[in-house]
């Protein structure tokens, strides 16, 4: 899992133009141009992405010798198979069958060393916008520059993927743990605020019941670990330990109570951050909480 390394310090602004990359890992095709609007969930470019070659011990799923490994398959080089078909299998008398099924959709690519060779069928890796926006800019091959305006909370510390869903404030202030006795089903699908969690049950609630992520003030260092392990976006704004979420953050946030926010534990360039966006017709403004002590 991935986890930003940036200062110590929390970055804030309640309303502010951003502008964020979506940039593929590997060159494919720009679905949109400079210009278009773009919601979160819009698809603005795609690349084909080769499967990888895999190598499957058939002696030790079929449990025969090397030599007899091309003797009980099923299948022959260059034949494309789904997943769960059957590649080899072995029946003996007063015994179960033993059956070794193909791991994904693919091709068998040959039989050596006891070993079966299959290579995965290429698949397409889809970008999507991430923030809702104006594209402004194009980067040939590779994706776009999106524009947007809204809310940013840079956090100190996250971990975890993207996502996005709609503001759940469940602590009535900063500095108030989030318990996860107030973490049920009505919460899926919505990123929870809180002061801090100090109980490694909130996070296993919380990716029981699918939330899409929390925005926390701090955490106990203990628990940095739990969280990595998760597949669950988690910024940070303040530090490690037991402190408050700072107040012009957390009061931000309680004002867009049932608002869509994007939440990155960890982006492209290794910033967590929450961008909850807003209409231009507000006006700018900019603050930045201190940075922390240490």
């Amino acid at each position: 899992m991935v986890t930003s390394s940036q200062p110590l310090e929390t970055r804030f602004s309640p309303l502010t133009h951003i502008a964020r990359q979506r940039l593929l890992p590997t060159p494919g095709e720009i679905l949109v141009k400079v210009g278009d609007r773009v919601r979160a969930e819009d698809i603005v470019a795609q690349a084909t992405v080769p499967g990888q070659l895999l190598s499957i011990d058939a002696t030790q799923e079929l449990s025969v010798g090397v030599a007899s490994v091309p003797r009980y398959m099923q299948v022959g080089e260059g034949e494309i198979v789904a997943a769960g078909d059957t590649l080899a299998s072995v029946r003996r008398l007063g015994m179960r069958t033993r059956v070794l099924k193909a791991p994904c959709t693919g091709t068998v690519q040959g039989v050596a060393d006891g070993r079966i060779f299959f290579l995965e069928e290429p698949r397409t890796l889809q970008l999507r916008a991430s923030v809702p926006g104006e594209v402004i800019e194009e980067h040939p091959q590779h994706g776009v520059t999106i524009s947007t305006y809204g809310c940013l909370v840079r956090g100190v510390w996250g971990t975890g993927g993207e996502n996005q869903g709609l503001l759940a404030i469940m602590v009535g202030q900063a500095g108030e743990a989030l318990v996860w006795e107030k973490i049920d089903p009505r919460y899926r699908d919505t990123i929870l605020v809180g002061g801090f969690v100090d109980d490694p049950t909130v996070l296993s609630r919380a990716q029981q019941f699918r939330i899409r992520g929390l925005i926390l003030g701090s955490l106990l260092p203990s628990l940095r670990p739990f969280c990595e392990s998760l597949s669950l976006p988690i910024v940070i704004t303040e530090g490690m330990g037991r402190m408050p979420m700072a107040e012009p953050v957390y009061n931000c946030l309680r004002s867009l109570h049932g608002e869509l926010a994007i939440i990155s534990g960890a982006n492209h360039q290794g910033q967590s951050e929450v961008i909850i966006p807003r209409s231009e017709n507000i006006e700018e403004t900019t603050s930045a909480v201190a940075p922390l002590s240490r």
